[in-house]
């Protein structure tokens, strides 16, 4: 064998063979691709934990708010009734100072009384009053309504006594024992009446 054959053959030996190469290069890539699959996951591991991390985030802020408006809610609430309350007290506040005016009236009528016995001036006065009284009450919506000479009603009058009358109708009232009001057009009082009774058979 010449040399340049033995050369050539220990060349050889010691040169890897493809198998041997493309071997080692699938077990170097395999390993790369192994940390590639290691950092993909970890980076997704990373990327939900800001998610939940953002969205505990976005849970406690909406907490915040509704806590937040349930307790604007509650004082409203609180101070609608405080104003309800208020309202309700001062809302016949008005009508109240003008009947004082007639309570001081009546008052210069019993002091009036007292100086002149004038039983005449003294109806006068009194009568004077009650149309006052009257005028301050119908401007707030209250209405006296008639009785005598109708037929009796349930929704605007209370029968108290049967009257014996033969000249009227059956159920028309005769007497009236006490008026009746409404206020605006609401009955707030039925009218207490003496009913004529109907004939016995």
């Amino acid at each position: 064998m010449s040399k340049a054959d033995k050369e050539r053959k220990q060349s050889e030996s010691q040169t890897p063979s493809d198998a041997e190469t493309e071997a080692t290069s699938n077990s170097e890539s395999s390993a790369v691709d192994e940390r590639i699959d290691v950092n993909g996951c970890v980076e997704e591991v990373l990327s939900q934990e800001q998610q939940i991390a953002a969205l505990i985030e976005q849970l406690d802020k909406a907490r915040d708010e509704y806590l937040r408006l349930a307790a604007e809610f509650d004082n409203y609430k609180k101070r609608t009734m405080r104003d309800y309350v208020n309202l309700v007290k001062s809302a016949n506040e008005g009508l109240i100072v003008e009947l004082l005016e007639v309570l001081d009236n009546f008052e210069r009528a019993f002091k009036s009384r007292e100086e002149n016995p004038d039983a005449e001036a003294y109806h006068k006065g009194v009568s004077l009053l009650y149309n006052r009284l009257l005028d301050v009450l119908s401007r707030e919506g209250l209405k006296r309504f008639d009785s005598v000479g109708h037929i009796f009603d349930p929704r605007l009058h209370e029968a108290v006594m049967q009257v014996e009358d033969d000249g009227a109708e059956p159920d028309t009232i005769a007497t009236e024992l006490q008026a009746g009001y409404t206020l605006n057009d609401k009955v707030i009082r039925h009218a207490r009446v003496g009913v004529v009774k109907g004939k016995e058979s």
